[in-house]
């Protein structure tokens, strides 16, 4: 078996995203997200379909998860997938 059909089964067993999804929605992240809150929050990381999202700001967190159905659809756009499922918003050690 060829080692990138290795790193693909692996990846899937650990339910952790392609790396080129990652790259993509940190490249369109203020497109997704819109520059106000993109410089309020960031993306911490896409596991097992869930996009985890933090911010210090709870008044952020909590408009981000109003977002979250909306945060799920551009994402999956923006990596023509649909690797991301649901969002999860962390208050604390996000945005500056």
């Amino acid at each position: 078996m060829p080692l990138v059909d290795s790193l693909e089964l692996l990846q899937r067993y650990l339910g952790t995203a392609r790396p080129s999804a990652i790259a993509v929605l940190q490249d369109s992240w203020r497109q997704i997200i819109g520059s106000r809150l993109a410089d309020r929050c960031e993306l911490r990381s896409l596991h097992h379909g869930r996009l985890v999202i933090a911010s210090d700001d709870p008044g952020v967190a909590e408009q981000l998860r109003w977002m979250s159905v909306d945060l799920c659809a551009a994402a999956n756009a923006v990596i023509g997938s649909r690797d991301v499922i649901e969002v999860e918003v962390r208050v604390g050690s996000g945005g500056s």
